[in-house]
């Protein structure tokens, strides 16, 4: 046999199981309270200080009693004070000063009535003096909407004002990125005219230059070998034009090669590294170390030319600006991303220079300043580290089809 607390248990089980199983229903709206009587609920100071009221007056005018009743009409009035209106303390005390009143007017104003008329005022004077509070609490109320009404407005025109801010500002910043956007672009194009250009003159000075320059040489050939009994004065003159004519020749080579290096395309970016790292020790006497995977694949046309303007870029303010006796070029390539360190040993940045960067790159040089102009076209990241031991430049180059993967 069960006993009564385990079956309420297990009725109340019952029922939880049974209400979670059941689909929700909407709430009937006649099982709410009317708001007549949600208004009396929350107003329920107002019905006891009338049911008060009621009782003490059945109690002061049915029949005289040596207890001082009337001073209890002071108890419908402090109830009232808790009523969400505060003008019903003063209805209750007009109607206490009343009903006190029309009390006293039951007997004669002398004798023994004396002490009851004493009474009575002094009920009347605590009426009052709650009727007081409830209109200082009622003048404050007015004060603190009035207030509060003050406040609201000025937050709607502050509100009002920080939205068309806002708006404002939004406006601005959108264009600006367009602004900069369409910037981006075309500085892209620049450089891919620029790029274009310079492929466009080492054509030139290839073939044509260097072509006339080598007919050139070939011609002070046939005249040195025309003239076997010239004197020695004229044989050294073409002889030494002839080994003008093939420096120049060298030259112009070079410059075309810097200009466009034909190993870009034909061997790739190691390739084309190597060349220019040979190539700049050479001319400028400064050791150029280059560190590389041994197999590296070849990366997209676009990306090959900016990592090798890049170092050709970075190897030039090495040469002008360091006094550094060695370079060293580290190419690596990382998932997703090429990484990109061109360090040398010389005196560094000078600190003043640096302080006046604060995220503006040209302030180190139109040469930084373009690099960093290439960096941004692949949405890459660029990292200028320098101290009196040297400076570092690294570049990090996403490889957009690897990230897709």
């Amino acid at each position: 046999m069960n006993s009564p607390s385990a079956s309420a248990s297990s009725t109340g089980a019952s029922a939880v199981s049974s209400a979670a199983h059941r689909p929700a229903t909407a709430v009937d709206d006649s099982t709410l309270p009317s708001p007549a009587a949600q208004r009396l609920v929350a107003n329920w100071q107002v019905p006891a200080a009338c049911l008060s009221m009621m009782v003490i007056a059945a109690l002061d005018l049915g029949q005289r009693a040596d207890f001082p009743i009337a001073s209890f009409y002071v108890a419908p009035v402090l109830l009232a004070l808790w009523s969400q209106n505060t003008q019903h303390a003063l209805y209750f005390a007009y109607a206490a000063t009343g009903l006190s009143v029309v009390g006293f007017m039951r007997g004669p104003l002398t004798g023994p009535h004396e002490a009851e008329m004493a009474n009575r005022i002094l009920s009347i004077a605590m009426v009052w003096l709650a009727a007081a509070l409830s209109l200082q609490r009622w003048r404050r109320e007015k004060i603190l909407e009035r207030a509060f009404s003050d406040m609201e407005r000025r937050v709607r025109d502050r509100t009002g004002e920080l939205t068309k801010a806002n708006a404002s500002l939004e406006t601005e910043i959108a264009d600006r990125k367009g602004k900069e956007e369409l910037l981006r672009q075309l500085s892209g194009h620049l450089m891919h005219a620029q790029d274009q250009e310079r492929r466009r003159i080492a054509r030139e000075l290839h073939d044509n230059s260097g072509q006339t320059l080598a007919a050139i040489a070939v011609n002070l050939s046939r005249i040195e070998n025309l003239m076997p009994d010239a004197p020695p004065k004229m044989r050294n003159l073409v002889a030494d034009t002839a080994a003008m004519a093939e420096q120049t020749s060298r030259e112009i080579r070079t410059i075309s090669y810097l200009l466009h290096p034909p190993l870009l395309e034909e061997a790739g970016l190691l390739a084309a590294i190597g060349w220019l790292a040979n190539g700049f020790t050479q001319r400028s006497g400064i050791k150029t170390e280059v560190d590389a995977p041994s197999e590296f694949e070849r990366l997209p046309a676009d990306i090959e030319v900016t990592i090798f303007r890049i170092v050709q870029e970075t190897l030039t303010n090495v040469a002008r600006h360091s006094g550094s006796k060695t370079a060293f070029i580290k190419l690596t390539r990382q998932p997703g991303e090429i990484v990109l360190e061109v360090r040398d040993e010389g005196t560094g940045i000078p600190p003043e220079k640096l302080e006046k960067v604060h995220g503006n790159v040209s302030a180190l040089g139109v040469g930084v300043a373009g690099v960093w102009e290439r960096v941004r076209q692949f949405g890459g990241a660029l990292e200028i580290n320098s101290n009196s031991r040297g400076t570092t430049v690294m570049v990090v180059v996403p490889l957009p089809e690897e990230q897709h993967l």
